[in-house]
């Protein structure tokens, strides 16, 4: 048993040691904290703040096991991060998952006007199928111009969900205090849909069920959080599919 407690010692110092070198640690300048995070920061002088990163990697394995456990029960988590710093790693997470995603933009309704997107997805399918089969080579020059025009705008809009058939189990934010983050948070909040979230000096906790307390504007810190989160869930899909695989043969 004390092999065991040291040995997660031991894991969580060379995690805090990785995030010190990934900038996990750096929050806001001083003005821009929010009261519900400061238990998670450290005492400084300085103008920056800066996370206590013990409470950090115990929030980030926490947020982890939940995740864990809706991918082992097949349930489904929408991944939005549509800043810059965080758009190519969420993507890039949510396919290796299978789970969708949104990083162009915040659609409004979403997930408060499930029916009517459901509708915009089918004509949006219906539009990749013509294009994969050569179908818009028939139509007219201008009208195949506009028509390409309107799928590429959908392809921005609804690629990362282009099989979301139901509401999800779960969702994921990178930076709760962007602006189109707070409308997608609301929506979430309204259809009562638990939400995880990588949570800034100038978060608030209290929007979240899971939330963990990092640097949420720099892209290397965004990064080395998704890339651990990654490894760990995608370890978990693989167990999964093994065992359906051996199912089935069996």
């Amino acid at each position: 048993m004390e092999e065991k407690s040291k040995l997660k010692q031991n894991e969580n110092q060379s995690l805090i040691e990785e995030m010190v070198k990934s900038g996990v640690h750096y929050g806001r300048a001083k003005r821009w904290t929010h009261p519900s995070i400061r238990p998670f920061l450290l005492k400084s002088n300085k103008n920056i703040e800066l996370f206590n990163l013990k409470l950090t990697a115990n929030k980030l394995n926490e947020a982890t096991r939940f995740m864990k456990e809706l991918i082992a029960n097949n349930k489904t988590i929408l991944f939005i991060g549509t800043t810059p710093a965080a758009q190519s790693k969420i993507r890039e997470l949510a396919i290796a998952l299978g789970q969708p995603y949104v990083v162009y933009k915040w659609i409004a309704g979403l997930l408060t006007n499930f029916s009517t997107i459901q509708a915009r997805l089918v004509h949006f399918r219906e539009l990749l199928k013509k294009e994969s089969e050569g179908e818009l080579a028939r139509y007219q020059p201008k009208e195949r111009s506009l028509i390409e025009k309107q799928l590429q705008k959908l392809k921005n809009l609804y690629s990362g969900i282009v099989n979301f058939d139901k509401l999800p189990d779960a969702i994921f934010i990178v930076n709760l205090a962007y602006k189109q983050h707070q409308t997608a948070l609301k929506e979430a909040y309204k259809m009562k849909i638990p939400i995880v979230a990588i949570t800034g000096s100038d978060n608030n906790i209290n929007q979240v069920h899971f939330f963990i307390p990092a640097n949420d504007k720099a892209p290397r810190s965004i990064s080395f959080l998704l890339d651990n989160i990654k490894e760990e869930l995608l370890s978990l899909k693989k167990i999964n599919e093994s065992e359906n695989k051996s199912e089935e043969l069996n």
